[in-house]
């Protein structure tokens, strides 16, 4: 690179920091993707800044790409159509970016229309299902008319934890405070429990550790279970599986979207995976069978994220010839985000939650640093923490201390973390 012999340098996050030394633009595809920001292990940095960074030092242009961008780009390249009272910090000297609007697909074919379901009136009406009616008949639907569609869930696994019936024990990871997600292995059945985050596995016990029932139940929904609630509804349904348990293998990303661009399969079962940039014009129908779980996350960004995500996936559905539709089920569909995604508003959810953000002072209005302390001895990381809260206090009394608390996870992979902004 140093010798400028390539041109062009396709890659992830840390491409940035590339050694070109005739750097003339960037581009940052998807700028809001939260997989920008490398947390651990460090060096911590969001590639996003330091795009801004090398394209100051190198004078060469930086453009920022998204259907929906993250509130910090958005807020930064609308700052001259708003009030000063609504720029977090109107005397900074870096240069107003240009915003460019692509309000319409190529060829200009239409936005798929966004169907919501309340699956609380599924359920009241006999409907014990994980997929409503509304989506059943469009699956059959697709299927009739030689066509292909998306099947959206934010979980992996087939269920989110296993629970007892009789004593309400959960089974629970015991190197992190999170509980142990049900797999099981489609060739001979097998199955497991496994913590995602860890990666500690075991076998499904036959009885509960706690009071030896046999009444183990699995609850919430994966992608494993959609596939065989999928098998056991539609049994002549070509289905494939998108996630990081079956893409884990070299190449297997590009295997399964081949197979299913070449018509393999019916429809692509998947998490998030399936927002990252995938562009299949014979998609018709997305469906996203839970957008629960992503609306009620312990973050300020949960609403921001989930609007992101559905989004994106809705509009896998109908860039080709044929329109496309979105059947969206949901046990909250007066939430403000459901809404926002229904009407495919962007402006208007970004004004919403930028109100939001400004009335309690979280970023872009006000800056958060995040100490994060980590350690084998829960009361070590404790005292620690609160000796440095206490310092922190006394040196920088202009500072809004928060904490230190626990973490949202407060025990991972052994280990007990304290936060604090």
């Amino acid at each position: 690179m140093l010798s400028g012999s390539p041109q062009v340098v396709i890659g992830t996050r840390s491409a940035i920091f590339a050694p070109l030394p005739n750097l003339g633009i960037i581009i940052l595809d998807e700028e809001h993707d939260s997989s920008f920001k490398q947390d651990q292990p460090a060096p911590c940095y969001h590639a996003r800044t330091v795009a801004q960074w090398r394209a100051e030092l190198a004078n060469c242009p930086l453009i920022l790409g998204s259907a929906t961008p993250s509130l910090e780009s958005w807020l930064t390249a609308t700052a001259p159509t708003l009030p000063p009272s609504k720029i977090p910090n109107p005397k900074s000297k870096i240069p107003t970016p240009l915003y460019l609007s692509l309000p319409h697909r190529v060829q200009s074919r239409p936005m798929p229309p966004i169907q919501v379901v309340d699956m609380r009136q599924e359920f009241r009406q006999g409907n014990r299902s994980i997929f409503s009616r509304s989506l059943q008949a469009a699956i059959e639907q697709m299927v009739a008319a030689q066509q292909q569609g998306i099947l959206f869930i934010h979980r992996r696994g087939h269920s989110t934890f296993v629970s007892c019936r009789d004593c309400g024990h959960v089974m629970e990871c015991p190197h992190c405070d999170v509980s142990l997600s049900y797999h099981q292995t489609q060739e001979n059945g097998y199955q497991s429990l496994r913590c995602h985050y860890c990666g500690y596995g075991q076998t499904h016990p036959d009885h509960c550790p706690a009071c030896e029932s046999p009444y183990l139940k699995n609850f919430g929904s994966g992608t494993q279970r959609i596939m065989q609630e999928l098998s056991r509804q539609f049994p002549n349904l070509r289905c494939l599986r998108f996630d990081s348990d079956t893409t884990r293998a070299k190449g297997a990303h590009r295997s399964l979207l081949t197979r299913f661009a070449l018509g393999d399969a019916d429809l692509l079962v998947g998490t998030q995976m399936l927002t990252k940039g995938i562009d299949l014009p014979q998609v018709t129908l997305v469906g996203i069978v839970a957008a629960d779980g992503l609306l009620h996350l312990s973050d300020y960004r949960a609403s921001e994220r989930a609007f992101q995500t559905l989004t994106q996936v809705a509009g896998r559905a109908g860039r080709g010839e044929e329109p496309g539709q979105v059947i969206l089920q949901t046990y909250s569909p007066e939430h403000s985000v459901v809404n926002a995604v229904k009407g495919q508003n962007y402006r208007s959810f970004v004004e919403t939650e930028l109100t939001y953000r400004q009335a309690l002072n979280y970023p872009p209005y006000r800056r958060l640093i995040l100490l994060r302390l980590s350690g084998l001895n829960a009361i070590a990381v404790r005292q620690t923490a609160q000796d440095l809260a206490t310092q922190l206090s006394a040196n920088h009394p202009n500072y809004e201390l928060l904490g230190p608390a626990p973490a949202a996870i407060e025990r991972l992979a052994g280990r007990i973390d304290g936060r604090f902004y």
